[in-house]
């Protein structure tokens, strides 16, 4: 089963796929389900699953069986009513109105495909994340911006295209008018998800493809590699570290590998998704609110969503 958890706004554009088995376009389901007794959330994710192009049935409890539904979507209150009766789920489930605050959310996505995490069901990721799942196409930052962003592109192979590409960032952030705080947090970002990147690439075969857009509301960025390494369980297990340390990191193993430094990336973005086609590619997306300035304090007041698609 795999679980993924959603919020805030309607989409801005088309978007990719998610953990666990895809079927091919044609073969893919369109029906969706939504499972919630509060009317108000009904409407909000009837209208984000209508607007992916699915059928939308309403329920006010989790069904037996789903082998011909593109999603499940769940509020909070399912979610602790369930349990781990939504380990029988087949179909991908995604969660809105909770938070990473929740212990039970964080064993879930361990211990359990639990893939996406959306606290506002109004936020536009709802309406991205149940396309992704209904057509299976996972990657690129384009489907978080408005349709006709200009997005550009760097290829990363040495210590000084990262320091040159960096700068370039920063310049084209302060060029758009960017706030002060968004480029610090950007910044820290960036360099972290190219130093993860490089730092796994095997000697002689550097390469990371950064990427980075923005449209009025929604700054994006985005790394890729060739390896697809990255795996659900170490994601969440850095989201656990960064809501546990508070911003005080404890020393971490070299073998811990592509999660190294997660924990700093979430610190800093208002929404992480990581789409990885297991042993082939890894694209890391973060972005960042540029029309507001994002709450600090706990990990997850900053963290509005958390994805993880894989793509088959």
């Amino acid at each position: 089963m795999r679980l993924e958890i959603v919020a805030g706004p309607p989409q801005k554009g088309p978007a990719p796929a998610v953990l666990g088995m895809l079927r091919s376009p044609a073969m893919r389901p369109r029906r969706a389900i939504c499972v919630s007794r509060d009317e108000g959330v009904r409407r909000v994710v009837g209208e984000a699953l209508a607007s992916a192009g699915l059928i939308v049935e309403h329920a006010d409890e989790l069904p037996l069986a789903t082998p011909d539904v593109a999603v499940v979507v769940i509020d909070r209150a399912t979610r602790q009513a369930a349990g781990t009766a939504l380990c029988a789920i087949t179909a991908p489930v995604v969660v809105v109105g909770d938070d990473l605050d929740d212990d039970g959310l964080i064993t879930l996505m361990l211990e359990a495909p639990v893939s996406h995490l959306v606290q506002d069901p109004r936020d536009r990721d709802l309406g991205i994340t149940s396309q992704k799942l209904a057509t299976g196409d996972v990657f690129g930052l384009e489907k978080y911006l408005v349709p006709g962003t200009r997005v550009g592109e760097r290829v990363i192979r040495s210590e000084l295209d990262k320091r040159h590409s960096i700068d370039e960032v920063i310049a084209w952030a302060e060029a758009i008018g960017a706030r002060k705080p968004v480029i610090h947090r950007l910044t820290s970002v960036v360099d972290e998800l190219l130093m993860n990147a490089l730092r796994d690439s095997a000697d002689g075969h550097r390469r990371a493809v950064l990427r980075w857009g923005s449209d009025e509301g929604t700054l994006a960025v985005s790394v890729g590699d060739p390896f697809g390494a990255l795996a659900q369980r170490d994601v969440i297990d850095h989201v656990r570290r960064a809501r546990n340390e508070r911003g005080r990191p404890q020393p971490i193993s070299e073998s811990e590998g592509a999660g190294l430094g997660l924990y700093l990336v979430l610190a800093n973005v208002a929404s992480l998704i990581v789409n990885v086609a297991p042993g082939h590619k890894t694209e890391v997306v973060c972005l960042f609110d540029l029309a507001k300035s994002s709450a600090k304090g706990a990990i997850a007041s900053g963290v509005r969503s958390l994805h993880v698609f894989a793509a088959s």
